[in-house]
C-alpha cells in the first residue's frame, strides 16, 4: 500500500507547524528591519568620540587603551587615530593606529604604543581621517 501525500502531511505534529511559523516570522521581521534601516537610516556622517583609559606599562613600552564611539548615522572605514605626546609646544612622540571598520552606533577598542611614559606628557588623541564604506 502506497501512502498518499495527504496522509503524510496529516502526520506532521502541530508543534512543528507552530515552530515553522515562528521561524518564518523571525526571518521576515529581521529582513524587514534591515530593509527599513537601509532605506530610512540616519544618513549623517560618523560622529567619532575618542576616550583614553589608564596607561598600562608593557615591558619597555607603554600602552594607552582607547575607545572609539561612533554616534553618527554612517560607518567609518579605515579610521586612523593618532596619539601625540606633547611637552609644551614640542612633539615628543607620535603613535597611530588604523581601525578597519567602526559601524554607526557602536564602539571599538584599540591600544596605542609609546616608548615614553604618556603620564609625564600632555597626551592628545584625535581622529585623522576615514573612508566612506
Amino acid at each position: 500500500m502506497a501512502k498518499q501525500i495527504g496522509e503524510q502531511a496529516d502526520k506532521i505534529p502541530s508543534w512543528s507547524w507552530v515552530a515553522a511559523a515562528v521561524g518564518l516570522a523571525l526571518v521576515a521581521g529581521s529582513a524587514g528591519f534591515m530593509l527599513f534601516r537601509a532605506l530610512a537610516g540616519d544618513p549623517s556622517p560618523p560622529d567619532l568620540v575618542i576616550e583614553t583609559e589608564a596607561v598600562v606599562p608593557n615591558g619597555s613600552s607603554y600602552l594607552v587603551p582607547i575607545r572609539v564611539a561612533n554616534r553618527g548615522g554612517s560607518a567609518a572605514a579605515g579610521l586612523t587615530v593618532e596619539g601625540v605626546l606633547m611637552e609644551g609646544t614640542v612633539t615628543v612622540e607620535t603613535s597611530a593606529i588604523t581601525m578597519d571598520y567602526v559601524p554607526s552606533s557602536s564602539q571599538r577598542k584599540a591600544r596605542l604604543f609609546f616608548s615614553r611614559d604618556p603620564r609625564k606628557f600632555d597626551l592628545q588623541v584625535r581622529a585623522k581621517g576615514y573612508e566612506q564604506p
